[in-house]
């Protein structure tokens, strides 16, 4: 009867035993899938991390069959977790279309903010924005100092710069309408803006030593 007992209770303890172990195994070898065409969620996190908060990014979707979406989704990164990142759709061409009337709602591009799921795995490639890279290349202060130096007021002029509020690169044409040389700061009335015709004219202070002026030049 105790013999009996004995090799039940081992029977029972090993059974468990074994059933922990395998349920163990199972969980390490557990990882997270991705579509095809789609990056591992660890190197979306790696990449991610590595370009860090308030960057902007162009990020390309996959579907479920493998296929690219249509066009890239641009983004600035809010915040980055462990299981996900958050990212502010930017859209500069529908930002000026609602600046010219603020009770239009402009649907195309989207808006707001998109959690990003690692554990989704549907993103296929997400690349720093080429407006990031051109900030680091905007023209020496001295340069543009000599440009503004030259321009006469009310004269035509062609601009370029990064928009903070957008963050975007803003390219404009326009008129010179105050100058301050010593100072280094500057006024323009701007008419067209990335190709879009305003209604109003739209009037801009600029500061060489705290903006970001990509471009300044007279139209010809």
């Amino acid at each position: 009867m105790n013999t009996y007992k004995s090799e039940e209770r081992n029977w029972f303890f090993d059974s468990d035993r074994n059933a922990r172990f395998f349920i163990k195994l199972f969980k390490s070898k557990k990882h997270l899938k991705h579509r095809p065409g789609a990056l591992p969620p660890d190197e979306v996190r790696e990449l991610v991390e590595k370009i860090g908060r308030n960057k902007k990014v162009n990020i390309r979707r996959v579907e479920y069959d493998g296929a690219p979406e249509e066009s890239p989704i641009t983004v600035q990164i809010l915040d980055i977790r462990h299981d996900y990142f958050t990212g502010r759709v930017v859209n500069v061409e529908r930002s000026i279309k609602q600046d010219m009337d603020n009770r239009l709602i402009y649907l195309k591009g989207g808006g707001g903010t998109i959690d990003f799921q690692y554990k989704d795995g549907d993103i296929m490639s997400i690349e720093e924005d080429l407006d990031e890279s051109i900030i680091d290349e905007k023209k020496n202060v001295d340069e543009l100092l000599q440009i503004l130096d030259a321009l006469d007021l009310n004269e035509s002029i062609l601009i370029s710069y990064y928009d903070k509020e957008k963050s975007g690169v803003i390219n404009g044409m326009g008129k010179l309408v105050f100058k301050d040389v010593e100072h280094k700061n500057f006024k323009v009335e701007l008419t067209l803006i990335n190709d879009i015709e305003l209604d109003k004219v739209k009037v801009v202070s600029l500061d060489l030593e705290t903006d970001s002026v990509l471009d300044l030049e007279v139209v010809i």
